[in-house]
């Protein structure tokens, strides 16, 4: 249920992002708001925010802070480890889709042409 909707998101997003920013910018949307629906109860049970100092890296954090999610609980963290790796194994599906799709004349002396 939790990843399935975490899925609709990511296959709506910009897919130039990479997915793990895109499920920190999820997660963050579904903490900041109201709980709505039951995925929004689990995710406010379950996952919470904690800040770290840190550079800016994202449109998301401020200068100084970073987001760290954590799990509150044992089901929490392995919440997060399996979104975690959903992201992973989406950016590993991209790579092979888009590995695929090269020819062999997109080589040139060692580089790899643009094949658009």
């Amino acid at each position: 249920m939790i990843l399935e909707a975490f899925a609709e998101y990511l296959h709506a997003s910009d897919q130039s992002l990479p997915a793990t920013e895109i499920l920190s910018r999820w997660i963050k949307e579904r903490l900041d708001a109201p709980v709505l629906t039951n995925v929004d109860r689990v995710l406010h049970c379950e996952i919470s925010i904690a800040t770290q100092s840190a550079k800016a890296v994202s449109p998301l954090i401020k200068e100084g802070q970073q987001l760290v999610f954590k799990g509150t609980s044992k089901s929490g963290r392995r919440l997060l480890k399996s979104l975690y790796e959903y992201c992973q194994s989406y950016e590993q599906q991209k790579w092979a889709r888009y590995i695929h799709n090269l020819k062999a004349s997109d080589f040139r002396a060692g580089e790899l042409r643009d094949p658009n």
